[in-house]
């Protein structure tokens, strides 16, 4: 496993080694960069895997430094990261440096056939939460052991997953239901297109699977959503990919809750 360094991530989302924060916020802001967090992280045995910066919107490029980032951190001894077939768990951080994020910690699991990474639901592992002005670096300690000891449940539900075979008709149910959470009851979906296998490692009939199709496709985008627009009028279209961190959170955390409501 390769692991980003400074330079590396620097490339990808450059507010994450920014040491100062947007000049827009007061005096009385405390600034904590990211760096530290990913220095007290590698001191402990985790490296980045992974790195994402909101986009920005044209004329707004000066805010490009102190955007919202998305940092993947997995277990560099392999001591945590018990393999679930082709998946690890790992840390995934989120924070800002405008004043509208604070430094938020979740559970994650990468899977290697898998780009898009998955983020475990609130329910399983509440996201954890530090404020700048409260920073403490014995804070990410304690994040650092309540991931360590979190993980075997985690490991735990993916197992279950794999093992529950899935009708047709459970299939459908479970891509109309992610259908309605992520677009609401307006639209009309072709949930088909959710089930579509991508990748040869997703073709099974287990709720992992089929999470993880789900899951790709709706990241992925091009799904077709038809919105009713009255006098018997229909508006097509094609969902976009996701980019938002906030909203990738939000649809991995979605999906978790369903699959782990069958298990």
């Amino acid at each position: 496993m390769t692991y980003l360094n400074l330079d590396q991530i620097a490339q990808i989302a450059p507010s994450v080694i920014n040491q100062n924060h947007s000049p827009k916020l007061s005096g009385i802001y405390k600034h904590i960069p990211t760096t530290d967090v990913i220095d007290i992280l590698g001191k402990n045995g985790w490296g980045v895997t992974k790195v994402l910066q909101s986009n920005t919107r044209k004329g707004n490029e000066g805010n490009i430094p102190y955007k919202k980032h998305m940092l993947r951190f997995r277990n560099m001894n392999d001591t945590i990261s018990k393999e679930i077939g082709d998946t690890f768990p790992e840390i995934v951080m989120t924070n800002s440096h405008d004043g509208t994020s604070s430094f938020k910690f979740h559970v994650g699991l990468f899977r290697l056939v898998c780009s898009n990474g998955l983020v475990i639901a609130d329910q399983t592992f509440s996201n954890l939460k530090i404020n700048h002005k409260g920073f403490e670096k014995s804070k990410i300690i304690d994040i650092i052991n309540e991931t360590t000891v979190r993980v075997p449940n985690v490991v735990g539900k993916v197992q279950k997953m794999m093992g529950k075979e899935m009708s047709l008709s459970q299939q459908y149910d479970f891509a109309t239901e992610a259908a309605t959470n992520n677009w609401g009851e307006d639209k009309m979906i072709d949930v088909n297109q959710l089930l579509t296998v991508r990748r040869y490692e997703d073709k099974g009939n287990d709720l992992w699977s089929v999470f993880n199709r789900v899951q790709e496709n709706m990241l992925k985008g091009g799904v077709v959503t038809i919105t009713p627009k009255g006098e018997g009028k229909f508006r097509r279209s094609r969902s976009r990919v996701i980019k938002s961190i906030d909203k990738n959170i939000q649809v991995n955390k979605m999906l978790w809750s369903l699959s782990e409501n069958l298990i």
